[in-house]
């Protein structure tokens, strides 16, 4: 989705868990957290017009227009939440992204990804900026129409959003082709949410006794838990913030606020860029990759790029090494005869770079499924009704995954070839 979450992210700062906004619990985790803002960071009562004010000082631009705020209760939370999932994240999207994770292993079979998303937001959501043409407006969750020191902070990010959308069209940066869980999609948005991260800190750091910027230049965010979600999911909504505030502290220290705005405009072009800052500021973009097979009678579901950051998440804990040497990917979807098929070839910046990879995905294979020999360059997995296939070819790792035996076949025989 478009319209973005602070509240995740709230919960790693402060108490390394989610704020929920739900029917309140006997003890609500947002009454701990303004108790403790408020008591003992002396947050005070704070207007919409001056929260926007500190938020353009602290960020160091300026807003072109001021920003409408509307408060909600977590009924009309949950409706509107309804809303937005129907307009940007679509029953057939869905079910492509679907299809696509359990394709790649990182989604478990029945897995009804829309309802768990659609859950996941609505518990964890308490502000957001909706970017969308007739919108454009704040929105805060609060019973007694007030800004608590819980929206205090979750806006002070959500503003840093609507300051974002004033300077640049952020709702037309990527085609509408490029998914949730394509990676261009997750460098832009990891820019977007790392920017704001960074505003929040410095908001947050005036109400901070003793503390000095220099302080959290070296602050690692951990990554809070979130649960019911699979990792895929989870990595997906929260390493924006945590990876991205990391970079975007790097566009600021290296050019300041005026470095910040340019990157608006001019995004990093994956995840690799936001993961190793360097290559951003040497331009240096993924390679082309491309899957010219088409299996017969297949129809595309879904296409675009995994990434260094969802590479991560397909090796499993403890993987940066063997992703670090990405150097581009793309991946195909179909549908053949109501069953899925899955071809995703990727490139890397060195031999051993491909080796190190080519050993941890088959590592990761065999962790989950049953080793079921070798064809060609590839060894095959089993996990019926599912087959995995993964192999050097032609400089690249090619990855084939069905849960139709003739489609798998089909393909393995087709992609063997450079």
């Amino acid at each position: 989705m478009k319209t973005r979450i602070a509240a995740v992210l709230l919960g790693a700062l402060l108490l390394a868990g989610t704020v929920r906004a739900q029917e309140p619990p006997p003890v609500d985790a947002s009454d701990i957290i303004n108790t403790l803002l408020g008591g003992l960071l002396g947050f005070k009562d704070m207007t919409g017009p001056e929260l926007q004010t500190e938020v353009a000082e602290v960020g160091g631009i300026p807003f072109r227009a001021d920003v409408p705020l509307q408060y909600l209760t977590h009924a009309e939370l949950a409706r509107y939440l309804k809303d937005v999932l129907d307009d940007e994240y679509p029953e057939a999207q869905a079910r492509a992204d679907q299809r696509t994770l359990v394709a790649f292993g990182l989604l478990a079979p029945g897995t009804d990804l829309r309802a768990v998303r659609a859950r996941l937001l609505e518990e964890n959501v308490a502000g957001f900026y909706d970017e969308r043409p007739g919108k454009k407006r704040l929105y805060a969750v609060s019973e007694d129409r007030r800004l608590t020191p819980t929206n205090q902070l979750i806006l002070s990010h959500e503003l840093r959003h609507a300051l974002q959308d004033q300077y640049a069209n952020v709702r037309a940066a990527l085609p509408e082709s490029v998914g949730d869980f394509d990676d261009r999609r997750i460098a832009f948005l990891s820019l977007l949410e790392g920017d704001a991260t960074l505003v929040m800190e410095r908001f947050l750091l005036r109400r901070l006794p003793g503390v000095e910027e220099k302080d959290l230049s070296g602050l690692s965010l951990p990554v809070p838990a979130v649960p019911g979600a699979p990792p895929v999911l989870a990595d997906q909504l929260v390493l924006p913030y945590i990876v991205g505030r990391d970079f975007a502290r790097a566009v600021w220290q290296r050019g300041g606020w005026d470095a910040m705005k340019a990157a608006w405009s001019r995004p990093p072009a994956s995840t690799e860029q936001v993961l190793h800052p360097e290559k951003y500021f040497a331009g240096e973009a993924p390679q082309r990759v491309d899957i010219a097979y088409q299996p017969p009678g297949g129809k595309l579901l879904n296409e675009g790029v995994l990434g260094e950051m969802l590479v991560r998440t397909l090796l499993g804990e403890g993987s940066d090494a063997a992703a670090a040497g990405w150097g581009g990917d793309r991946f195909r979807v179909w549908d053949v005869g109501g069953k899925s098929l899955l071809a995703w070839r990727s490139a890397w910046d060195s031999p051993a770079d491909l080796q190190e990879f080519r050993q941890a995905l088959s590592a990761r294979l065999a962790a989950e499924r049953t080793a079921a020999g070798e064809r060609g360059p590839f060894r095959i997995f089993s996990a019926p009704p599912w087959r995995f296939a993964a192999g050097e070819v032609g400089g690249t790792v090619v990855l084939v995954s069905s849960d139709d035996d003739r489609a798998f076949d089909a393909a393995l025989a087709a992609l063997a070839r450079p």
